[in-house]
């Protein structure tokens, strides 16, 4: 396979879960030997904190829009024909499958590969969203027609064939994990964190990372830490941004919580897990959990729910790396981040056993998987 030409369609690389993924990757496949390798994507090139392998060719199809992509991801298709072409993200699946058919379908396979449980994301999470509406409808037309597809979990992939209805051969289809550059998030989480309560730490402080909207669930971690500060002095950190923020600054003044703190965004959200006590992941749905896999290359204990797309069952192995408690539960959510934060012997019991599970998503482990896919694939 390392003669091979692989290209990876992504949205953008300048920041976030997706562009480290997309990353991650690209760094797998190099390093099984892909030397033909290229990233492909719309027009925001890598960031300060995405690392990409020297050597892996960059290529911005100069488009905001993911509606003209079709046309340029077209031409480059023409003209380097790589072997494989995956695809990331729904949105851009669609934009994939055009160019992909504008090129006259060429030489080269194509893999779509979904992020997400697509009937919480269509019917639930933006229901009121006409594109997303469609999604379902799109997918079932138009996936069948690449080579093969990827879910990053097996809920997500069983979504997809039985309630999305996608008519695909089971053996076109797989589930295959997220990568994470394990080594590139230890390094960067050796940075001085910029935030008080991390840099002067005098209580323990739970942390969680995401976008804030619905589908994370924010609110639900809100309510569980009021019920953790009434038994331990503690702080919360919950960083991200999101359509959600101003119902979760309003929920933390009708909650009268104190030391709640909404940084926004950071580029390099690892520095503040290693330096926090135990990572709070609250989700309603969840298809793999990247920033799970994040936080034990931080060293950090992992309380999580058991959310709808399997993730964080996946990547703590129902519960054997991490606490997994009910989703919408916060009593078992406040119960097991005091359980935490309350034995060291369990946190660095808990913190160990998430070092070993995270070497499992090293990116040329998973790109191993991804070229045994491809090579079933006619």
């Amino acid at each position: 396979m390392g003669e091979r030409s692989v290209a990876i369609f992504t949205p953008g690389l300048s920041r976030g879960a997706l562009a480290n993924n997309a990353a991650a990757m690209a760094a797998g496949f190099w390093d099984a030997g892909v030397r033909e390798l290229y990233l492909v994507y719309l027009s925001a090139g890598p960031g300060r904190y995405v690392t990409v392998p020297q050597g892996v060719q960059l290529i911005s199809l100069g488009v905001r829009r993911t509606r003209w992509a079709p046309i340029y991801l077209a031409r480059f298709l023409r003209r380097q024909q790589p072997d494989v072409l995956i695809s990331l993200l729904a949105m851009v699946n669609i934009s994939a499958i055009a160019g992909w058919l504008l090129a006259g379908r060429s030489r080269t396979k194509l893999v779509i590969s979904e992020h997400a449980t697509l009937s919480y994301e269509a019917y639930v999470e933006h229901k009121n969203d006409l594109r997303m509406r469609a999604l379902p409808c799109l997918a079932r037309l138009l996936y069948p027609l690449a080579h093969g597809l990827r879910a990053n979990s097996q809920a997500v992939l069983d979504d997809l064939l039985t309630k999305i209805r996608v008519p695909m051969r089971h053996d076109r289809v797989t589930f295959i994990p997220n990568p994470v550059n394990i080594d590139a998030v230890s390094d960067h989480s050796r940075e001085e964190p910029d935030h008080p309560w991390l840099r002067h730490k005098d209580k323990p402080v739970i942390v969680s990372v995401g976008r804030l909207a619905r589908q994370k669930n924010f609110p639900l971690l809100l309510k569980a830490f009021g019920i953790v500060r009434r038994r331990l002095e503690t702080r919360l950190i919950i960083v991200g941004e999101g359509p959600e923020r101003t119902h979760l600054e309003r929920l933390v003044r009708e909650l009268g919580l104190e030391d709640v703190s909404l940084p926004g965004y950071s580029a390099n959200p690892w520095r503040l897990m290693a330096r926090a006590d135990v990572f709070a992941l609250p989700s309603a749905e969840e298809a793999f959990g990247l920033v799970l896999v994040e936080a034990m290359a931080c060293g950090l204990p992992i309380v999580a729910t058991d959310a709808i797309g399997g993730g964080p069952q996946g990547v703590l192995e129902n519960g054997r790396y991490g606490i997994l408690v009910p989703s919408d539960d916060a009593e078992a959510l406040a119960e097991a981040i005091l359980k935490v934060l309350s034995s060291k012997d369990l946190r660095d019991q808990l913190a160990l056993a998430g070092k070993r599970r995270c070497q499992a998503f090293r990116p040329e482990t998973v790109a191993r998987q991804w070229l045994s896919f491809i090579d079933r694939l006619r």
